[in-house]
């Protein structure tokens, strides 16, 4: 059997560092891959081998490894050197914060900031070219006109490489509720803002486009008004989950996009009903959350689409069949909407079947129309895949009946850096892979003829499709944000005697494309697991297609768009794609109607060029690799130009946790947390116990009680006050405000700290039961954060960034309640017992730890697929324990165990009267859910301490958390930004952009570069 005898194997050194990982793989032979990771004294890893680099170091000691690292003693990374991407060093400041950058382009990039370590002017300096200013930030001035808008200390115009940003209004909450954007008048010149504001509008268009936000009071995008006027509002569950989307167009009526939307316990859509009244339904394995068939049809009709899928035992496909399609015979074959798929024992893909236009190419260009559809115009086509050792795509060959091709890559010995095979079929040399690309992994040519441009922060500004000697050239060139987001596209092509240009602006939610003849306006709406697109033509419009007309998008499971239909449900058209995105067919009822569909492959844009945009880098399906290194340096592995691990038909380029890393946290975090409560459960019992040996005096034990509960309390309402404070109130010359806001959070919170102990010194007149559960909190929760930063180190995590999303929180606590719930029935049923008993104490220690470890467990797993979830992998080393997360970590965990002790005890005692092993499972659940609460609590906590540190010692401002530098920047809660979409934190230090400011949801603020 070819997966037989394959397992996967770590050798770990004694200090828990992975140092070898070996797989095998099975072809004629089978052939064991060694990757290999070195490690500095403090556990840090400093250089990392693939197997195909390990096995070139065996034989040439000099080689290099694939990723090596210098960290700087405060355990940044000071260099990162790729074989990929070239050497990135970078110098940050004594607060953490980035200060400038260099690579191997010689490319230079700096920020300058205010006393407030807030950023000020960004900077870029090209190799042999004089410096220019890329970014300006500007913020209100805590006056009485900015206290109207919600605008003090908030960041209220953004200067960056595509135009400028203004932020007119925020809510209370600190996020934006309007944002303007105005483009640059030149766009073939790189931005270079001068110091004063009005010289910078002298750059500027003079018409700016307004996008309004509005939320509820649960902080979620309640409407967004475009700059078009256009609405989109959005209804939820009381859980949070869109139900419905609906669309008030500028010049029309109101439309429903999606409604009736239902959801399994995992929070996957299981139902939806389009505003072209096509039901969409989805069906889930219970056994293992697969999907197993995605189905959209008319009541009463044919379905439209009938997706079928069959996985192997760890779940790729190995069938995908579209019952919807019939069957056709053409030439002696039996056509069917079926792809088969084959994979080696490393799970990447090897062969597929499917069908295919005749005379179907591997390349940039599409296939040929179809109108209609032709059934006389199919056949089959099997394609094969052989990859090197690195992961690199080495030989695709495509069979089919029309013809045969074969397609070869050339990979450097020293580098995952490739080219095609040349014309004359041969592969290209060391020299000429080496001359191919610049110092940085980016190629210098997309075709043959067809040179390539790059900016300092190795993004594609301009690929010129046809060069002329005499004339203008045929570009396509590309503008962005500065996050990494692009915000312009303009096509120039000459004609002979003048050139036409075609030009897209993307804005929230519209896309305005521009051509001499055509003005059109492009509304994408998510509405549900569909996308709806909405065409407004000002002028230019097409006959027989109508104004307004709606394009809902069925997608497979990879969200690729298979099939687009019109309001009344009638086909525009349809496509299906090869294993790695390029275009097998295209068919539809009009040639021209179907020109106008952008989302193709994965739900992505495909541009003139061939190429997809992902938002971060450019895609070539017929390569099929990404063009560039990976802007989050390694950590989608070694290979920076590998496609999904090989298997496309399982993994989607998502921002987000994949499941194997998920599965990873998810264990990592049982392992951790279960250990720490242990521990903790262990020395809360032990002090209860104890205390209540001593037959203690009622009114002391209240006192104590009453004191501990304030002292913990008071950590926690003075933390939340003062995070509330600066996110209402802005920066403050005087800090009396701050004061009077600390204070009074300090008292709440004291007093909710008190309660508990009082409430039992009355009703508890024998042995105040509650004034001894939080006296035995305090050492128990000590000794559980203790040892919880201790273990930190120990395998990866996927922490919220900042504030928890809403809808992934609920059914995260939902998880973890029904984890720890059943935890805690075994445990009764195991373990029935009296009142200090052995078994009372094993219940109390061992079933109290693995019941909160497994819900905190199944919580991470949930966490796990929300786009807005992290990823950290372990950082290695000895056990870090940081003295004020050690207090805040006790402050929160002993007032949260108080209060689920407070409520969950008394009702699991009325239970517990006729079903103990009930009673002791809703203890757990109502524990656990009442602790799955503090996370929420506890980030609050964290932002306000550290500003009320900061702002009082004058040494840093409470917009900077002091937390893990990851890529070039510093997490804050502080400075307000725009609701920018699709934003991204590097997780590789080597990752240098410009700088940026981004908030993907209310309270989730990223400083970049």
């Amino acid at each position: 059997m070819l997966h037989a005898h394959t397992p996967t194997l770590k050798m770990i050194d004694p200090r828990g560092l992975a140092v070898r990982a070996v797989a095998y793989h099975r072809g004629s032979t089978l052939e064991a891959r060694i990757s290999r990771q070195t490690y500095d004294a403090a556990g840090r890893a400093t250089h990392s081998h693939d197997p195909r680099l390990f096995k070139l170091l065996e034989r040439e000691p000099q080689a290099r490894a694939n990723l090596s690292r210098v960290f700087s003693l405060s355990g940044s990374v000071l260099l990162s050197d790729s074989v990929d991407a070239g050497w990135r060093l970078s110098l940050a400041g004594e607060a953490g914060q980035w200060l400038e950058s260099w690579d191997q382009k010689l490319n230079h990039s700096r920020i300058d900031y205010d006393h407030l370590l807030r950023p000020m002017m960004g900077y870029e300096q090209p190799a042999d070219e004089p410096e220019r200013r890329s970014a300006c930030f500007t913020y209100a001035e805590p006056t009485a006109e900015s206290a109207s808008r919600n605008q003090c200390g908030q960041l209220i115009r953004h200067d960056d490489t595509a135009g400028t940003r203004h932020f007119p209004e925020f809510s209370l909450a600190g996020a934006s509720l309007a944002q303007t954007r105005y483009f640059l008048e030149d766009y073939e010149t790189c931005a270079h803002w001068p110091e004063a504001v009005a010289d910078r509008d002298l750059l500027l268009e003079t018409t700016g486009a307004t996008t309004r936000f509005s939320y509820d009071a649960a902080g979620e995008l309640f409407s967004q008004t475009d700059a078009q006027g256009n609405i989109q509002s959005f209804s939820q569950t009381i859980a949070g989950q869109l139900r419905e989307t609906h669309l008030k167009l500028a010049e029309g009526s109101a439309l429903t996009l999606v409604s009736a939307i239902q959801y399994n316990a995992f929070g996957q859509i299981e139902r939806q009903t389009a505003g072209n009244n096509v039901v969409s339904c989805a069906t889930y394995s219970a056994l293992d959350g697969r999907l197993q068939q995605l189905k959209a049809q008319v009541p009463g009709q044919a379905a439209l689409q009938d997706l079928r899928y069959d996985y192997d035992p760890v779940g790729n496909p190995l069938k995908v069949r579209d019952a919807a399609q019939p069957v056709r015979y053409f030439r002696n074959q039996r056509i069917e909407a079926l792809n088969t798929y084959e994979y080696d024992t490393l799970y990447q893909l090897t062969k597929a079947t499917g069908r295919q236009a005749i005379n179907g190419l591997i390349g940039p260009q599409l296939p040929a129309f179809q109108s209609p559809a032709d059934p006389s115009q199919l056949e089959n086509y099997t394609q094969t895949f052989r990859y090197d050792p690195g992961g690199n795509l080495d030989v695709l060959v495509h069979t089919a009946a029309s013809q045969n091709q074969t397609r070869r890559m050339g990979t450097s010995t020293f580098s995952n850096r490739s080219l095609p095979e040349k014309a004359d079929g041969e592969l290209p040399t060391e020299a000429e892979i080496a001359a191919g690309f610049d110092a940085n992994g980016n190629p210098k040519l997309l075709q043959p003829g067809q040179p390539l441009g790059w900016d300092v922060r190795n993004q594609l500004c301009r690929v010129d499709q046809v060069v002329r000697e005499e004339g203008p050239h045929d570009a396509e060139i590309y503008l962005y944000d500065g996050s990494g987001q692009r915000q312009r596209k303009i096509r120039s092509a000459y004609t002979g005697t003048l050139t036409r240009t075609h030009e897209v602006r993307y804005l929230p939610g519209l896309e305005i494309r521009t051509s001499p003849d055509e003005t059109l306006y492009v509304l994408t709406v998510q509405a549900g697991r569909s996308t709806v697109q909405v065409l407004h033509w000002e002028k230019g419009r097409p006959p027989g297609i109508a104004d307004h007309q709606q394009r809902y998008n069925l997608s497979d499971h990879l969200g690729s768009s298979t099939l687009e239909l019109d309001e009344n449900a009638g086909l525009i058209s349809q496509e299906w794609f090869y294993p790695y995105g390029g275009t097998a067919c295209r068919a539809g009822r009009d040639k021209v109607e179907a020109s106008y569909k952008t989302l193709r492959y994965s739900g992505k844009e495909r541009d003139a060029t061939g190429l997809y945009y992902y938002g971060f880098r450019y895609y070539a399906p017929w390569w099929p690799r990404w063009i560039n290194p990976d802007p989050a340096g390694a950590a989608d592995g070694l290979n920076l130009y590998a496609m999904v691990h090989g298997n496309p038909l399982r993994y989607v380029d998502i921002q987000g946790l994949s499941l194997s890393e998920a599965a990873q946290a998810g264990g990592a975090s049982l392992l951790r947390e279960t250990t720490a409560a242990t521990v903790g459960a262990g020395v809360r019992y032990g002090a209860a116990a104890l205390l209540s040996s001593f037959n203690p005096v009622n009114w002391a034990l209240t006192l104590i009680g009453a004191l501990i509960g304030a002292a913990m309390g008071a950590v926690v309402g003075a933390g939340v006050a003062n995070w509330a404070q600066s996110n209402t109130g802005g920066h403050s010359s005087s800090s009396s405000r701050q004061w009077a806001w600390t204070i009074v959070g300090a008292i709440l919170g004291a007093s909710i700290g008190t309660a508990p102990s009082l409430i039992g010194h009355f009703i508890a007149p024998g042995i105040n039961s509650p004034a001894i559960a939080t006296i035995a909190s305090l050492p128990g929760s000590f000794a559980r954060e203790l040892t919880f930063q201790s273990l930190n180190h120990l395998g990866p995590s996927n922490p919220w960034d900042r504030f928890p999303e809403l809808r992934t929180f609920v059914l995260g606590t939902f998880a973890a309640m029904v984890a720890a719930g059943m935890v805690g029935a075994a445990g009764g049923l195991l373990l029935p017992a009296n009142d200090f008993s052995v078994n009372h104490a094993i219940e109390g220690i061992v079933v109290a730890g693995v019941a909160t470890g497994s819900g905190v467990a199944a919580s991470s797993v949930v966490r796990g697929t929300s786009a807005k979830s992290t990823f950290k992998k372990g950082r290695g080393g000895g056990p870090k324990v940081n003295g004020t997360k050690l207090l805040i970590g006790t402050a929160t965990r002993g007032t949260f165990a108080t209060l689920g002790q407070l409520i969950g005890i008394p009702l699991a005692e009325v239970i517990s009267a006729s079903d103990p092993i009930l009673g002791n499972a809703l203890t757990r659940s109502i524990t656990s859910g009442i602790g799955g609460n503090r996370l929420a609590v506890k980030t609050a906590v964290d932002s306000g301490l550290s500003g009320f540190t900061s702002q009082n010692t004058a040494e840093f401002s409470h917009d900077i958390e002091m937390a893990d530098i990851t890529g070039a920047g510093v997490t804050g809660t502080g400075v307000p930004t725009s609701a920018a979409e699709n934003t991204m934190g590097p997780s590789d230090p080597q990752v240098i952009h410009g700088f940026s400011i981004n908030e993907p949801r209310q309270g989730q603020r990223r400083y970049s570069l």
